[in-house]
């Protein structure tokens, strides 16, 4: 595979001007004047599809068109609140909006002040029909849905939440967002630290701990609407294998480097390959998304719907085809980070890792980074439950990002490096090219099972000693497969018959192994009950110990119940119901992917009530049946873990056992 002048003559055409031409002018289409917003449906966010579509048939792509996406549109035009300051002078504060419905001109309301917005701190204050406000406090785990939905079940007009900033990096005029899952009707705001700390002066100096404030919005949110994928392509020699390149329009804020420079990074590739003469083999399908950040109200899953409509809906045919699917998200124009961060399939992680090392002019201390899973915040996750393994360019995690990362400080004007955005597109150009180059799509299962088996904890590990088994014989056959994908050469037929073969095991994968915790993160099936297990046997033990306090900590790992212990019974059930017995249409992309809904309310309720000294038989003999009915779960889920790596073993077997035609 002779590659190095195809990488060079493409290396020549790259041009960072007009990618971040594309990404400024993206950046500026915005619903708010002041803040920017260029959401689901909105005239901002058409209007960015609009340029991005004459863009794509401006630098060459063929097939240029519009792919529509039934969502639900948001758009924010303004939020604004006035108070009298302490010279009883009148003031304005700037507000941010999440994604709820709001139309107020000068409206009258009080603003009381909430602490944490939990259910304690509504304890002898009143709130019936007044705005509350809060301090966001995502680091013990409240997030702005169940605090919304929280102030509404006490009564309250609406909420407006200042982020806690207990590391010191969001700059006091910040405003920040995060995911909105509360229903649609909660009016949610979000304010600066700076703001918020003189509203809470006030309030404490007032006389009944309220003070009046005159609210401004236009903040609509639209059901059934109609926005569009912009999809584009170059074409290759065979037309029935693709490669899959695609990132989002939509934004929150200006979003520069959350979302545009990802766009700018998309078309800057496609014109370079047009302008360096590349003939691919494969077809290349350049796909911006609409909708990425959000596209449905009332679903715990209402991020990535212009993807999931996109692979779902539009082209299901695209996920047998596809070799790759290269998301770029974003974050690849940046100075701030000390390393470009890839999150990308288990099965491709060594070969991508191995790539990058032959990628030059890494601006980054750190170079870069290459883990696995993909993750669920992003588009390319609904592609890989399609089976089309991908990757991602993603936020560096742990790093000093919280001052542009969805907040008003995502701008162009930021942290803007044309050595990061050269080397990105060095790096996904590269890739792009060698996967292109690929006869076999280059499938290591062995890191999968391999992240199987870690998985386990000590007793899973020994007490299921045929599931160790089956995993070490599935490695040894990823292996023995890989080996043999690698060292022969096929026939077209031969080829496309692999191909397709590696999609669908690729596919079962996705279908049997991959689930989520109630935080989101990636795990294997029996890892949901494995954890909650492990805390109630804890629970059980402390409470044994008298050690109530503890205890209750415990049980608040179980699933959603932090939620139990910080908020009222129907907030905290409200959640459930809505994340795993909604509507096929609602539950979008999350359906069947949380496997575990113990739900701990009462127990944990009692436990608060009691002192270390009273009796907790009764709570005790209760987590014991919930911890039996959950050790039962967990043998179930193993049983079938197993029953699908034996298949997936004697699929493999097969393929590299079989005789070449």
């Amino acid at each position: 595979m002779d590659y190095n002048k195809d990488l060079e003559v493409f290396y020549h055409s790259i041009n960072v001007d007009y990618a971040t031409y594309v990404a400024k002018t993206l950046s500026q289409f915005g619903s708010n004047e002041t803040l920017g917003f260029r959401m689901a449906g909105s005239k901002a966010e058409h209007e960015a599809g609009d340029f991005l579509c004459q863009e794509f048939e401006r630098i060459g792509l063929t097939n240029t068109h519009k792919e529509k996406v039934m969502i639900d549109a948001w758009e924010f035009k303004q939020a604004e609140i006035y108070y009298l300051d302490k010279t009883n002078h009148p003031k304005k504060i700037t507000l941010s909006a999440y994604a709820s419905h709001c139309i107020a001109e000068n409206q009258p309301f009080e603003l009381v002040y909430a602490k944490k917005g939990t259910k304690q701190d509504y304890d002898q204050l009143n709130v019936e029909g007044k705005l509350v406000l809060i301090d966001l406090d995502t680091y013990i785990g409240c997030q702005i849905g169940i605090c919304a939905l929280q102030a509404k079940q006490k009564g309250a007009s609406g909420i407006i939440a200042i982020p806690v900033n207990e590391d010191k990096e969001l700059p006091d005029d910040a405003l920040i967002y995060e995911n909105f899952t509360a229903p649609a009707d909660i009016p949610a705001f979000s304010m600066s630290l700076k703001d918020g700390k003189v509203l809470k002066e006030i309030v404490a100096q007032s006389a009944n701990d309220a003070i009046p404030v005159i609210l401004n919005c236009s903040n609509k949110i639209s059901p059934d609407q109609t926005t569009f994928n912009i999809v584009g392509e170059i074409p290759g020699k065979d037309n029935n294998q693709i490669i899959l390149v695609m990132a989002h329009y939509d934004g929150l804020f200006h979003n520069f480097h959350n979302g545009a420079s990802g766009c700018g990074l998309l078309l800057s590739i496609a014109r370079a390959l047009i302008k360096s003469h590349y003939v691919p083999n494969k077809t290349i399908v350049f796909i911006a998304h609409s909708a990425k950040e959000w596209g449905m109200s009332n679903s715990t899953f209402n991020w990535s719907m212009g993807s999931y409509h996109q692979i779902t809906k539009n082209h299901p045919e695209w996920a047998e085809k596809a070799f790759i699917g290269i998301n770029l998200e974003g974050f690849v124009a940046h100075d701030q980070y000390d390393y470009h961060h890839i999150r990308t399939a288990y099965e491709y992680q060594d070969l991508i890792q191995a790539i990058q090392k032959i990628v030059t002019g890494c601006p980054y201390k750190q170079g870069c980074l290459v883990e696995s899973p993909t993750t669920i915040l992003s588009d390319d996750f609904v592609y890989s439950q399609s089976g089309v393994p991908t990757i991602i360019s993603y936020r560096p995690t742990g790093e000093k990002h919280l001052n542009t990362y969805q907040t008003n400080y995502d701008v162009i004007q930021n942290h803007l490096s044309y050595p990061a955005f050269e080397y990105g597109h060095k790096l996904y150009g590269t890739i792009l090219i060698l996967f292109d180059q690929l006869k076999i799509k280059p499938l290591n299962f062995e890191k999968l099972f391999l992240a199987l088996e870690q998985s386990l904890d000590f007793e899973s590990y020994h007490h299921y000693k045929e599931l160790y088994f089956l995993i070490h014989d599935a490695k040894w056959c990823a292996k023995n497969l890989y080996e043999f994908i690698q060292k022969n050469e096929f026939t077209p037929s031969e080829a496309n018959y692999l191909n397709k073969q590696l999609h669908y095991i690729y596919l079962m994968i996705q279908q049997s192994f991959v689930k989520l915790s109630w935080y989101g993160a990636n795990i294997f099936p029996h890892e949901a009950h494995q954890e909650n297990i492990l805390h109630l046997r804890e629970a059980i033990r402390l409470l044994k110990q008298e050690k109530l306090n503890a205890a209750v900590e415990q049980l608040c790992h179980v699933d959603l119940n932090l939620y139990a212990f910080y908020f009222d019974k129907n907030t905290f059930e409200f959640y459930i119901q809505q994340s795993c017995h909604q509507d096929d249409e609602h539950l979008a992309w999350g359906k069947d992917l949380l496997l575990s809904e113990i739900n701990l309310y009462d127990i944990i309720e009692s436990l608060q009530q009691k002192q270390s000294w009273e009796d907790v038989y009764d709570e005790i003999q209760q987590l014991k049946d919930i911890l039996k009915e959950e050790e039962f779960k967990q043998e179930r889920v193993i049983k079938e873990e197993m029953i699908h790596l034996q298949q997936l073993i004697d699929w493999m077997r097969y393929l590299y056992r079989r005789p070449k035609r």
